[in-house]
């Protein structure tokens, strides 16, 4: 057995005597077997860096499954190994967690002060497990260990993401200790001659800070005891990052100003011994009345528990700090969220998990050093949590959005420019509709023409304001005699589905808009806010007809192959709708051959895959194509009738959703304050899809009849 596996399995004995080493073992040879012959930039076996990652995770007392996922969590990503494997192996919990490192590792700190917030936020929203950013805060540990074998510009753009991301999310789940290191290496890569002084003047304080911490612990110790109070006392320096902190921001002079510099941790077995120690402390020594904290009757909003006092006199130079606390205070202090796990995992009880984790769930104010960001605060709460999504570009930039977003709602969040010049959007790397729902963490890649324009049916799908109100800007910036050739375009195209004749002339049917008498200069008034987005076409041709309700029949045996489908030489391409095309001739591709389209600046050119002519084009060019002829599915037009109710056409768009079918067109037929009719295009695979989903749908509240038209 190795000696460092040997080490590891000795350490988690001492807190989970149970747990399956033979388990970890495998693990441990498994990672190490996978990261055979790959080296880090330190010429070290890369397996080193699991190891070291692990050995910090212990100081938190984990569990087997996060101990395991630790040793495993680059496997995924970095070597040849599945996660299917992992899975196998050792269980879908370790493989969950891998898979959770996996995606943290994409997200990149770019140094824009405007991406601090959105990095936070989602680390904490992505942790569905906190054991995922213990683990993570364990790696960056090792990684801010040897950051000085990586190039000076990647050395800095590391260290200012571990002070701004990563120390802050450790002191945010109370892991100090953690977040103490991960300072201080950062501090030491970003300010080198900074830290030296700091180094140099601590080392020279009180003849050497451990002399001194020993001496005055011994004192302390002996004090206690003869009160008959039993205690462990400690010591400890505060660190480097801190005191330069805390010399910049109180602009003191010297180091020899700060009076926590040094502070001792009295850990007794009860709160009362507690607040008997306190008494006998501030009957030798000389409290400073302003210095006193009670944190044990006002816990911290992390659950931090302790009694603060600084005194004078244990000291000869300056006031030291005094922090008394129990044994289970000290452990919460000194491991944070862990803590709760690990008392969890000794009583093994899940109801005394759950409410030690009420804290984690009711986040309200930041740590100290955070108090004046206000955002995190209010954005950490699960309320807010639930109804946001965070979306990444493939260079690991965050955007945070509400869920519900669309791929046009990203590319408006990247810039202005991005969303009018959008033509399609590749989704993990698969071309999307521009009008899919975005899920939380997912990589989203915008496609863009340079004479591109904004779509006016974007409007009926765009999420956020921002996005619907860059739309209208760029439409009203088009000028009235092309908002109203726009306008025009709009209701001809509602009116052709209604069958009814387009627009004359004169507009004559726009007369009697609202039950007015609107002259021609008020009906092209009434096409230019059409045509710039302030009102809508669907809203217009609604109030200029009375819609017939049409006779909703039983019936459902009409064969689907007698409706009508594209053409067969129609052209579909993948994520993006209303671009002319045409066949390239230079291979001129026939129905049933495989295609793809070249987007240009007039539309697409479709050429056969296998043209020559296609290895000459750039890739962010090309999209995924096909002949309609080659669509499995067929489309049906259906008709669903019932009593008018809030969220009822949420409910119908789930059913389907849920059904895994696609809605291709959808209009609303008929509807008042009672009844309601919508008319909706699928696309179905057979007659036995489309009758089970007309059931489900007449399974739906209120629903009277769902029926193929």
């Amino acid at each position: 057995m190795d000696t460092a596996l040997k080490k590891i399995i000795e350490t988690m004995k001492e807190y989970l005597p149970h747990a399956n080493f033979a388990r970890i073992s495998e693990a441990y040879e498994f990672a190490k077997k996978a990261h055979a012959g790959q080296l880090r930039f330190s010429g070290e076996p890369y397996f080193s860096h699991p190891v070291a990652a692990a050995f910090h995770l212990l100081t938190l007392q984990p569990d087997e499954d996060a101990l395991i996922a630790c040793l495993l969590h680059d496997v995924i990503e970095d070597t040849a190994e599945e996660v299917e494997t992992v899975e196998k192996k050792f269980g879908s919990t370790v493989a969950n967690l891998c898979l959770d490192m996996e995606k943290l590792g994409t997200v990149r700190y770019s140094g824009q002060e405007r991406q601090i917030e959105n990095l936070r936020k989602m680390f904490v929203a992505m942790a569905r497990d906190l054991r995922v950013i213990f683990i993570k805060l364990a790696d960056r540990l090792h990684n801010m260990e040897t950051i000085s074998h990586v190039r000076p510009d990647k050395q800095k753009r590391i260290a200012k993401e571990t002070l701004e991301i990563y120390a802050p999310i450790a002191a945010r789940l109370g892991l100090f200790e953690f977040k103490s290191q991960l300072e201080d290496l950062a501090f030491q890569a970003l300010e080198p001659e900074e830290f030296r002084k700091i180094e140099t003047a601590v080392a020279g304080t009180s003849g050497g800070r451990k002399k001194f911490i020993e001496r005055v612990k011994r004192k302390l110790k002996t004090i206690l005891q003869k009160e008959g109070i039993d205690v462990k006392v400690d010591g400890r320096t505060k660190h480097f990052y801190s005191i330069w902190r805390k010399l910049k921001l109180k602009n003191y002079p010297s180091v020899d100003e700060i009076y926590d510099l040094f502070a001792l941790r009295v850990i007794t077995k009860s709160t009362a011994d507690c607040y008997a120690a306190l008494g006998v402390i501030h009957n030798h020594f000389t409290p400073l009345s302003h210095r006193f904290k009670d944190f044990i009757a006002v816990p911290k909003s992390n659950g931090y528990q302790s009694l603060h006092t600084t005194v004078i006199g244990l000291n000869r130079s300056s006031p030291t700090e005094i922090q008394i606390r129990t044994e289970e205070m000290h452990e919460t202090a000194e491991r944070g969220a862990a803590a709760h796990f690990i008392y969890a995992e000794k009583k093994k009880s899940v109801k005394a998990e759950e409410e030690k984790l009420k804290w984690i769930r009711g986040l309200v104010e930041l740590h100290e050093q955070m108090k004046d960001n206000a955002e995190f605060v209010v954005s950490l709460t699960s309320d807010v949590l639930e109804n946001r999504i965070f979306i990444l570009t493939p260079k690991g930039d965050i955007f945070d959005l509400p869920a519900g977003a669309t791929p046009v709602d990203f590319a408006y969040a990247i810039h202005t420019e991005v969303g009018n010049r959008c033509v399609g959007a590749k989704v993990n790397g698969k071309i999307a509709k521009l009008n899919v729902e975005l899920k939380n963490r997912q990589i989203v890649e915008i496609l863009t023409k340079k004479d591109a324009k904004p779509n006016h049916f974007w409007l009926s799908f765009v999420k956020t304001s921002s996005a619907k109100a860059k739309i209208r800007t760029f439409f009203s910036a088009l000028g009235r005699s092309a908002n109203i050739t726009v306008g025009k375009e709009l209701i001809n195209k509602k009116l052709a589905r209604l069958g009814k004749p387009p627009l004359d002339a004169d507009y004559s049917i726009l007369k009697h808009y609202k039950n007015g008498n609107l002259n021609k200069r008020e009906r092209e008034l009434l096409l230019e806010r059409i045509g710039n987005g302030s009102v809508s076409s669907s809203a217009v041709v609604k109030s200029l007809f009375e819609f017939e309700e049409l006779a909703v029949k039983k019936s459902r045996k009409k064969p689907i192959a007698s409706l009508k489908i594209p053409a067969k030489d129609e052209v579909v391409i993948e994520g993006v709708s209303g671009i002319s095309s045409q066949f390239a001739k230079c291979c001129n591709p026939k129905p049933g051959s495989e295609i793809i389209a070249v987007m240009g600046r007039r539309g697409a050119m479709i050429h056969a895959k296998n043209c020559k002519q296609i290895s000459r084009v750039a890739e962010e060019r090309k999209l995924k194509a096909f002949f309609a002829s080659d669509v499995k599915t067929k489309l049906v037009k259906i008709e669903v009738a019932g009593r008018n109710r809030v969220g009822l056409l949420r409910d119908i768009a789930e059913v389907i959703a849920a059904a895994e079918v696609n809605i291709a067109d959808l209009s609303l037929k008929k509807s008042d304050k009672h009844e309601i009719l919508h008319e909706l295009i699928i696309e179905v695979a057979s007659v036995d899809e489309l009758e089970r989903l007309l059931g489900k749908l007449e399974e739906i509240e209120g629903i009277t009849c769902a029926a193929r038209v």
